[in-house]
C-alpha cells in the first residue's frame, strides 16, 4: 500500500465546498485524531482563528492567483477549470461579468448549499475543443459569460427552477439531461432561455 504525499493530501482541502465525500473524509480525519489535537486552545487552532479571512474580492483582475476569492464561496479556480492557465482571463470586463455571476450563485448557495461549477471560462481554442458553440457566453466574450452549475444536494430540479425565477438573463435547462444548469450573460443582458 502507497502513501499519498503531505501536498497531495493538502490537495483534500484546498478547493473544499462541503460536498459530500468530502464531509465523510473530514469525519474521518477528526475520529481519528488524537484528542490533544482537538483541545480548543491549541496552538494550530489558535493559529487558524487569528488567521485573517480572505476577504471576497471586487478586486478580481486577470492576473489573480487562482485562489482569489471572486465572492466568498466562490474562487477564480473554479472559473477556470480548477486554475488552468489556459483559462485566465484576459480582461477586467471578463472578471466583472465572473463576480457577477458568482453573487448570483452566492444566493442560490444560501438556498440549496454548495453549488459545484462544472465549467466556467473558456477561451476560443478550449471552447472549439469541447463542442462548446461559436458564440458561446462560456466565451467570455464583451459583456458575456456563464457557468455550468449544480448543486451538490441532489435538487437540481429544484435549483434550475430557482435560477429560472431568479436570475434574469440566459438560463440553458440542461439539468435533467446534461447534469447541470447554465447561467449566462450575453452583451445587452436579455433574458434568453432555451433546451439542451
Amino acid at each position: 500500500m502507497s502513501s499519498i504525499s503531505k501536498e497531495d493530501f493538502k490537495n483534500f482541502f484546498k478547493y473544499y465546498k462541503g460536498e459530500p465525500q468530502q464531509e465523510r473524509g473530514v469525519e474521518i480525519l477528526y475520529d481519528q485524531m488524537r484528542a490533544v489535537l482537538k483541545d480548543d486552545t491549541h496552538d494550530w487552532i489558535e493559529m487558524y482563528r487569528s488567521t485573517p479571512e480572505v476577504s471576497a474580492s471586487s478586486e478580481l483582475t486577470p492576473g489573480s492567483s487562482f485562489d482569489t476569492k471572486v465572492t466568498p464561496n466562490f474562487t477564480y479556480s473554479e472559473l477556470t477549470n480548477g486554475g488552468e492557465e489556459a483559462r485566465r482571463f484576459t480582461s477586467q470586463a471578463q472578471c466583472e461579468v465572473a463576480v457577477e455571476i458568482c453573487e448570483f450563485l452566492e444566493k442560490a448557495r444560501a438556498k440549496f448549499g454548495p453549488i459545484k461549477i462544472t465549467s466556467g471560462h473558456r477561451p476560443p481554442a478550449i471552447n472549439a475543443a469541447v463542442g462548446g458553440a461559436s458564440a458561446s457566453e462560456h466565451l467570455y466574450s464583451s459583456g458575456c459569460g456563464a457557468v455550468d452549475a449544480y448543486p451538490i444536494n441532489g435538487k437540481g430540479s429544484e435549483f434550475e427552477t430557482w435560477c429560472d425565477n431568479n436570475w434574469p438573463y440566459s438560463i440553458g435547462y440542461g439539468m435533467s439531461y446534461r447534469g447541470f444548469v447554465h447561467i449566462g450573460i450575453r452583451a445587452g443582458k436579455p433574458r434568453v432561455r432555451w433546451d439542451y
